[in-house]
């Protein structure tokens, strides 16, 4: 069986890199409130950084560049915060992985 598109023959997923290219885009950490879903907190994510919270927080096989939103539990927040030194989640806040489009 052929493995799934952008896999290595041979490699499990997890042990896939991310693609060379990497899209001209910017990430972040968004928090948004909980009573009205409005954008309280965005934290910048360097290239390097989202390669190191793909282990943290898994994106979709075929989203290897972190480009959709991903939910951010606060039971990951430690080794969250261990990459992007975001200090602590606050109570108030949902989060989220962000991409936007580089100017």
């Amino acid at each position: 069986m052929a493995p799934p598109p952008g896999q290595r023959p041979g490699t499990a997923p997890e042990h896939q890199e991310a693609p060379s290219e990497a899209p001209h885009a910017v990430w972040f950490l968004e928090g948004f409130s909980k009573a009205d879903d409005t954008l309280q907190v965005e934290h910048p994510i360097s290239r390097e950084q989202l390669l190191l919270l793909r282990d943290v927080v898994t994106p979709d096989a075929d989203d290897p560049w972190m480009i959709h939103c991903y939910p951010v539990p606060v039971e990951v927040w430690p080794a969250v915060d261990a990459i992007l030194r975001c200090g602590p989640p606050s109570p108030e806040l949902d989060y989220l992985t962000g991409a936007y489009a580089a100017e």
